[in-house]
């Protein structure tokens, strides 16, 4: 049996109130989406999270040999567990610089499920925001539980899912950047703005912003990652 895993996490303050969300899809057929929230937390530990409940989820269906394929958008996860966490652990679970690795316990977590699994696991990035289903939906689920929003996880045959699982995900290789190589930092916070009739509004995520000014004339938008960039656009606007 193949079984074919989205995640992605979110948190609101990075630390905050966080959610992750999971999306399993069993051999083409079905589909079952997973999700949770965090009163405080971060973006990363979302992001392991939402890997750790998904992996477990499969291990769950006792399919002995499964083939698991993951896709996520977080550089964090795959370089930790294709890479880094075996030197983390050779080392007592020190980093390069000799500090304690960040979320270790979700590291040691990570690494004895994916062992738990005979199979080789695949792991590919998706670019986050970039109009591919399965991370998009995997977005929506963690950014409602980190605000503590309802949303009805779908559980069911994929002929009545939101979208075709048929469709390969839209991987990319992974962008070489040194502050990962050097930090594993946490992701970078970023949230868009958009000017529709006079009227600034903030959202959390591409696919709200993208409902709202997609097919409109005339609205201007934008993704930002810090406050500076939010005051110098809307001065650009002319709102401050």
């Amino acid at each position: 049996m193949k079984f074919i895993l989205y995640t992605d996490g979110a948190c609101s303050g990075n630390p905050g109130p966080g959610g992750y969300g999971s999306i399993v899809i069993a051999d083409l057929k079905y589909v079952t989406e997973l999700g949770g929230r965090f009163a405080q937390t971060t973006n990363n530990r979302m992001e392991l999270q939402a890997v750790i409940s998904g992996l477990n989820f499969i291990l769950a269906q006792k399919v002995s040999d499964a083939q698991v394929q993951v896709y996520t958008d977080s550089v964090y996860v795959i370089r930790g567990i294709t890479q880094w966490v075996f030197g983390w652990k050779r080392n007592g679970w020190k980093n390069s610089a000799g500090d304690a690795v960040t979320n270790q316990d979700l590291w040691e977590e990570l690494l004895s499920t994916v062992q738990k699994i005979s199979s080789k696991i695949q792991w590919d990035y998706v670019r986050g925001h970039n109009n591919d289903p399965g991370n998009e939906r995997c977005d929506e689920i963690a950014v409602a539980f980190s605000k503590n929003d309802t949303i009805d996880l779908y559980s069911g045959a994929t002929t009545f899912y939101s979208f075709d699982v048929t469709v390969p995900a839209k991987t990319e290789v992974i962008p070489e950047n040194n502050s990962w190589k050097k930090t594993a930092g946490e992701k970078k916070a970023s949230w868009y703005l958009s000017l529709i009739n006079g009227v600034v509004t903030k959202y959390s995520t591409w696919s709200e912003c993208e409902a709202q000014v997609k097919g409109r004339p005339g609205v201007k938008f934008k993704k930002v990652a810090s406050s500076t960039e939010e005051a110098e656009l809307m001065k650009s606007w002319g709102k401050l």
